[in-house]
């Protein structure tokens, strides 16, 4: 009975030492399967990162090429020149969120390898536990009786028991690695399904861009028709645009004058820093509200000594452009349609909960409707050069609510007008 009993024993520990080999080995074999596919993998990462820098520097000097052809005065050629500029600059945005979406995609497969590699090592880890604890199991089903009898002295005894407790104590250590196993599994989730949102916008984002150089060219299209390729005809067309908007200008002070009278301070919410969100990433501020240094000098006959009523924000053309706070599309508008150059250009009016509704104009790309709504930072649409603009930027205005309205204007149809507010009072 001891030689039976001491040989059942050392079976166990045996099979125990056997099986946490087997678990370690296993717990390898995916690690050394994966390792070229991954290390594969975050080379090509590497690359593409590699070139969106490079197209990263050139768009830089686009943008650099453009604000220095803002200060040249609009001539036909100066014009064209503009258009073939932002054309390559466009091209060169959709070929960096091409990248983009490519080296987002090389992320998700790598961290989806990772995913996979560890649910079967939890997996093997699990069966293999599952196995040492039923040996364990097999074991202590002898009586205290019998495998006292197995040895020749007590010392014998507690010393073939301290190699099981030690045994005991390395299965407590697997399972508490299996799970941080399971800890760090559910934090390569987490990242997979971030990059997944990233990949989203990244693909909805390369739509936008997209649509935004095929209204360039249809912009130069447009240019070259109505000019007949010829500088005299191209100043005439100016000048048409000049006198329309001034007359529209003289149209909305009135009517925004009257307007200002309606705002009710009391319905207001609390001015403060974050009642508003930016409505671009990275602001910089180019022109701000009311009686600025432009409106009042350069800008005074744009203005009319009402001052400046919104502010704006530095954009090149085919920026996103984010929605200010939760709410829902009010109206969207493009006042070149009726006259060209003179006014908002492509325009949107979120009406928001606390009684606020922004205004966003320029714009080359509406992505919103009428009665949708939006969140904090949603994109809602793409910065342009539409409208009377001296160059690519945002405008914004915020409004009293109740004071808003799509005003019919003599000269220019449908426009937004309402009582405004200085935007950096809830910015």
């Amino acid at each position: 009975m001891h030689i039976k009993t001491q040989k059942s024993i050392h079976h166990t520990i045996h099979r125990l030492k056997q099986g946490f080999l087997i678990f370690a080995l296993l717990l390898a074999i995916p690690f050394l399967l994966r390792a070229t596919t991954v290390e594969e993998l975050r080379k090509s990462i590497q690359n593409r990162e590699i070139e969106i820098k490079k197209i990263e520097a050139e768009i830089a000097q686009y943008q650099v090429a453009l604000e220095n052809q803002s200060g040249v005065s609009q001539t036909l050629k100066n014009e064209i020149k503009k258009l073939e500029t932002q054309i390559k600059k466009m091209n060169a945005d959709i070929k960096l969120t091409e990248y983009q979406i490519q080296n987002t995609e090389l992320k998700i497969n790598e961290l989806g390898i990772a995913i996979n590699d560890k649910e079967k090592n939890i997996s093997v880890g699990k069966a293999s536990i599952s196995e040492l604890i039923r040996t364990l199991n097999e074991s202590d089903e002898q009586t205290l009786i019998e495998i006292l009898l197995a040895y020749r002295n007590v010392a014998d005894f507690f010393e073939e028991q301290n190699s099981v407790i030690a045994f005991d104590d390395t299965l407590a250590e697997k399972i508490t690695a299996l799970k941080e196993q399971r800890t760090i599994l559910d934090t390569e989730q987490t990242k997979h399904e971030a990059q997944e949102q990233i990949l989203l916008s990244y693909k909805k984002d390369l739509t936008g861009k997209k649509n935004v150089e095929e209204s360039i060219n249809r912009t130069k299209s447009s240019l070259l028709k109505d000019s007949k390729n010829q500088e005299t005809q191209f100043q005439k067309i100016l000048t048409d645009r000049e006198k329309r908007r001034a007359a529209l200008q003289n149209e909305l002070k009135n009517i925004e004058a009257q307007l200002q009278l309606l705002i009710d301070p009391k319905s207001l919410p609390t001015k403060g820093s974050g009642v508003l969100g930016w409505p671009v990433a990275n602001p910089f501020i180019t022109q701000g509200f009311g009686k600025t240094d432009f409106a009042t000098t350069y800008g005074s006959d744009i203005y009319k000594g009402n001052g400046h009523n919104g502010i704006d924000f530095r954009a090149p053309i085919g920026t996103k452009l984010l929605s200010a706070s939760n709410g829902f599309i009010k109206d969207t508008g493009n006042a070149d349609a009726i006259c060209p150059g003179g006014s908002y250009g492509k325009w949107i009016i979120i009406e928001h909960p606390n009684n606020l509704s922004t205004l966003y104009a320029h714009l080359s790309l509406i992505q919103v409707t009428k009665g949708q709504k939006v969140t904090r930072g949603d994109v809602i649409g793409y910065s342009g050069e539409t409208g009377y603009i001296t160059g690519p930027h945002l405008h914004f205005t915020v409004y009293a609510s109740n004071t808003y309205r799509l005003t019919q204007t003599q000269h220019c149809g449908l426009i937004p007008a309402g009582g405004y507010l200085n935007p950096l009072d809830y910015l």
